[in-house]
């Protein structure tokens, strides 16, 4: 059993609320996960249907809104779009990394409004990373350590910094560079951990495991709630084939001299945040288990813990020859393919999970694995109290930001790898 542990700065009272063992290790070297430790475990009927009786939801493949495909128009030029949020209204708003932008647009496609821009006045974004609609159609964006929240016409609402300091005080914790959004709501989400820390990059050749402890604080940093720790992702250390040439009368001096390489089908950890309160969703590419979290205003609660429909098995020929050349297109340059399959270990089952989104209802949409990048993703559906909902595939192309009750929107790109924001409709119900 673990805890969440309560802690009030500035006064000696430790609140202790008992939260069960949460992680996304299950088969790890910690031991074994008890699946009816965190929340409730659903084995219903409904949750073991066989897919001939599942209820499918459809996507329509013709988009009822394209964004980015007038690029004589400045407003439509999109370059590392950072989120994409639909207001209650249909407006739908964009948030540009490239030029630091929000910018709003009605349900047929008409510019309305562009606010922020590059700067550090108010409203301004520096560095801007993740976009979120809160209640009543406010905007927030994550830009930095900066909280910045905007009205439904643009206006600016707010606009404050972090106090980081304050963070530091419980330990080494960052409210950026971790594995989701650290601003949700009124909370800080924040993290630490192996795979933040360059000192406990791995020094032999062999595995090596990124981990992510999080946290939940309110934005005014006066307690903390410890989550749990889960995994980032599990790498190989490797010394690499070519050793890097050093210009000479250039000294290196410490290091191990290893790179990392991510084996086929490597074993990774997904984070997902949706609905309204937030409800945090966790899983390990190689778990049985998806675990939820509720955000609710006082912290976080235990939510459910969701047995996966689909069941592991070994690759096929097809689908191990695909992980190769995919493990060998992202692994070290000075690498080459041969070398990586003489140490690199091979995959003995495909993913449980390979993609997890949580909808503005709440729901839990978990993916499964496709060796065929080019195919579209079967995604089975759980409601917030973790009964299986239904089957649903999402387009190939699609880079999934929101899923609200009747629409899905995310990016596409075109052949020449231009951003296109995208509105298809949902249809849910048998």
């Amino acid at each position: 059993m673990s805890r969440i542990v309560l802690v009030r700065r500035g006064t000696a009272t430790l609140l202790l609320a008992v939260l069960p063992a949460i992680s996304c290790s299950q088969g790890s070297e910690s031991g074994t996960h008890d699946p009816d430790a965190a929340g409730t475990r659903n084995d219903s009927a409904s949750a073991q249907l066989p897919p001939s009786s599942d209820t499918i939801w459809q996507i329509e493949p013709e988009p009822a809104l394209v964004l980015g495909q007038f690029e004589e128009q400045m407003e439509q030029q999109f370059y590392q779009i950072r989120g994409a949020v639909r207001l209650s209204t249909g407006v739908v708003v964009v948030l540009d990394g490239a030029s630091r932008e929000l910018r709003a647009f009605s349900s047929d496609g008409a510019h309305l409004w562009t606010a922020g821009g590059p700067g550090d006045g108010p409203g301004e974004l520096r560095f801007p990373e993740h976009l979120e609609r809160l209640p009543g159609d406010i905007l927030q964006v994550q830009a930095g350590v900066a909280r910045i929240r905007y009205g439904a016409d643009g206006s600016v609402v707010a606009h404050e910094q972090l106090a980081v300091a304050d963070l530091l005080e419980f330990g080494q914790y960052y409210a950026w560079e971790c594995p989701l959004p650290s601003f949700v709501g009124d909370h800080v989400l924040a993290c630490s951990g192996s795979g933040l820390d360059a000192m406990q990059f791995p020094r032999e050749a062999g595995p090596w495991r990124g981990e992510a402890e999080l946290a939940l604080l309110p934005w005014g940093l006066d307690s903390i709630a410890a989550l749990g720790t889960f995994l980032v992702e599990e790498a190989w250390a490797l010394r690499p084939e070519q050793p890097l040439g050093i210009p000479e009368g250039i000294a290196v001096t410490g290091g191990s001299g290893l790179g990392l390489a991510l084996p086929p089908m490597s074993r990774k950890g997904f984070f997902a945040m949706g609905g309204w309160p937030r409800k945090l969703a966790v899983a390990d590419s190689w778990g049985d288990f998806v675990h939820a979290f509720d955000l609710a205003a006082d912290g976080a609660l235990p939510g459910v813990t969701i047995p996966i429909r689909n069941v592991r098995r070994p690759p096929t020929t097809d689908e191990l020859a695909a992980a190769w050349e995919a493990a060998s297109d992202r692994g070290m340059s000075r690498n080459s393919p041969a070398y990586l399959r003489e140490h690199l270990p091979a995959p003995d089952s495909i993913p449980n999970v390979d993609d997890l989104l949580v909808d503005d209802e709440g729901m839990v949409w978990v993916g499964s694995y496709r060796a065929d990048p080019s195919a579209p993703r079967l995604y089975h559906v759980y409601d917030a109290e973790g009964r299986f909902m239904a089957r649903v595939a999402i387009p190939a192309d699609l880079d999934v930001l929101e899923i609200g009750a009747g629409h899905v929107l995310g990016t596409t790109r075109d052949e020449l790898d231009v951003e296109r924001v995208v509105l298809l409709e949902l249809t849910r119900g048998g």
